[in-house]
């Protein structure tokens, strides 16, 4: 694993995983990650327009698309960016909602954001990702690398 910082832009109080992530100790992040529980997105139903909707459409599509995402398995949400395979994961729900705010915005789309909470490492066991992007798009953001056993 490596681990690289990048300044965002909106200030925030630090929480626990922000201050332990800040300290650039890989090893002791790592530990960390081991027992803290982090929320990984759930890759949206459907990325929709608003412009095509009234606010009451809007409304009520994601209403139904959060209700339907509890009738389907979670699966995550993994953003491929410049060939990379990327898994989101938040220490907050603060900073899944900044992440939710900033890719809408990239995106020109809304979605109902969805999270489920994990133990990273052993969410990621069995997950083709490169990186894990701790609180992207928050203030400041982490970029783990996953290395995978005999590679």
């Amino acid at each position: 694993m490596v681990m690289s910082t990048q300044p965002n832009q909106q200030p925030t109080e630090a929480d626990d995983l922000e201050r332990v992530a800040a300290q650039d100790d890989l090893q002791r992040l790592t530990e960390y990650l081991a027992t803290r529980r982090v929320l990984i997105p759930r890759r949206p139903r459907r990325l929709l327009d608003a412009a095509n909707f009234t606010r009451d459409q809007l409304l009520e599509q994601i209403r139904q698309d959060a209700l339907d995402m509890k009738q389907t398995p979670f699966e995550p949400w993994i953003l491929e960016l410049e060939g990379m395979k990327r898994l989101p994961a938040f220490s907050s729900k603060e900073r899944a909602h900044a992440f939710s705010r900033t890719i809408s915005r990239h995106l020109s789309k809304v979605f109902s954001l969805a999270c489920g909470e994990v133990l990273l490492w052993e969410f990621t066991k069995n997950l083709e990702v490169d990186f894990v992007d701790l609180n992207l798009y928050s203030e400041k953001s982490w970029q783990i690398e996953v290395k995978r056993h005999g590679a």
